[in-house]
């Protein structure tokens, strides 16, 4: 009798506090994965957690952190392939991070450097190439409600040239992430500029890589579902401000080319929607769906992530008692 005494006046507490909890949370700006500022609260919603593709380093943990993504993407030009990236973080206060990551492809198909390929052997399997190592420096500021993330990233060339996993050159790209939270809908946008498609929409595998100078833009919105649980929508626009060469792997009419020399040829935009399901703290299940529109190509992908240093567990809110 007396515990259900005490739940009832628990419940009527708790129901009197619901306006005012409701107003505080309306005056709060999101503070995610991988944002005295307060750092953003839902890790799959921050751009920081895109930075390397592993979304669940978060940079409110002070000093190092690490992780690995293990996932299968899948390209409607060149097929399926495997992909491992580890990924190193430091986190120095609430204002900057870095980060360091490399992508290990376990299993992709690439094109034939064979002079005349049989028509059954256009893509050969390779095992075990590496990419080109990202670098990232992030600066967080939150002016008046806006949660602002820029993003200096650099690439050194270490990957395979002959297979366009690099332009053989180190490349550099500015990014200016900006986001404001709505109770349940987090718009953002963001402006970019570098020299390298690599580091433009780093959450999307491509089938090539890019180098000379380029403009990159982006707009979206990020919407939490449920227990952590988040879904982003974005479109994106990459256009070449410079002449431009591509190094890629793929088939465009049976016609092998290692390298395209251009003004528009890395023009590109199109949408993305990804899906992020962390199952705890150290683990989280990803997935993402990519429409080239000026390329006509699809990439599909799933992957888990796990961090070493879990995120800590989010306070529950008034709202998710009474829902």
């Amino acid at each position: 009798m007396r515990l259900y005494t005490l739940r009832s006046l628990l419940l009527i507490a708790a129901t009197m506090c619901v306006p005012a909890a409701t107003q505080a949370h309306a005056q709060l700006t999101p503070t995610p994965t991988t944002h005295t500022p307060q750092p953003i609260a839902s890790d799959a919603a921050t751009p920081a957690s895109e930075v390397p593709q592993v979304p669940g380093i978060p940079t409110w943990l002070r000093g190092f952190n690490g992780g690995v993504t293990f996932s299968g993407v899948h390209d409607s030009a060149t097929g399926w392939s495997t992909i491992f990236t580890p990924a190193v973080g430091f986190s120095a206060n609430s204002l900057f991070s870095t980060d360091i990551s490399i992508p290990i492809y376990m299993f992709r198909l690439a094109e034939s450097t064979s002079p005349n390929p049989k028509p059954d052997a256009q893509l050969i399997p390779l095992r075990g190439d590496v990419g080109d190592m990202i670098f990232g420096f992030h600066f967080q500021f939150n002016p008046r409600g806006l949660d602002y993330l820029a993003t200096v990233s650099a690439t050194a060339p270490t990957g395979d040239e002959i297979f366009g996993l690099t332009s053989g050159r180190a490349t550099f790209d500015l990014t200016n992430h900006f986001e404001h939270n709505f109770n349940h809908v987090t718009p953002s946008l963001e402006l970019g500029i570098g020299d390298s498609s690599t580091l433009a929409n780093r959450l999307v595998q491509k089938n090539y890589t890019s180098l000379g100078p380029l403009a990159h833009f982006q707009i979206g919105a990020s919407v939490p579902l449920w227990r952590g649980i988040s879904y982003d929508l974005s479109a994106y626009e990459q256009l070449p401000i410079g002449d431009q060469k591509i190094y890629t792997s793929t088939t465009r009419r049976h016609v092998t080319t290692t390298v395209v020399t251009g003004h528009n040829v890395t023009e590109d935009n199109g949408f993305t929607t990804s899906l992020d399901i962390p199952f705890d703290g150290h683990t989280t299940f990803a997935t993402y769906y990519n429409r080239s529109l000026r390329l006509h190509d699809d990439t599909v992908s799933i992957g888990l992530t796990y961090v070493l240093r879990p995120a800590p567990p989010e306070p529950i809110s008034t709202d998710d008692l009474f829902r």
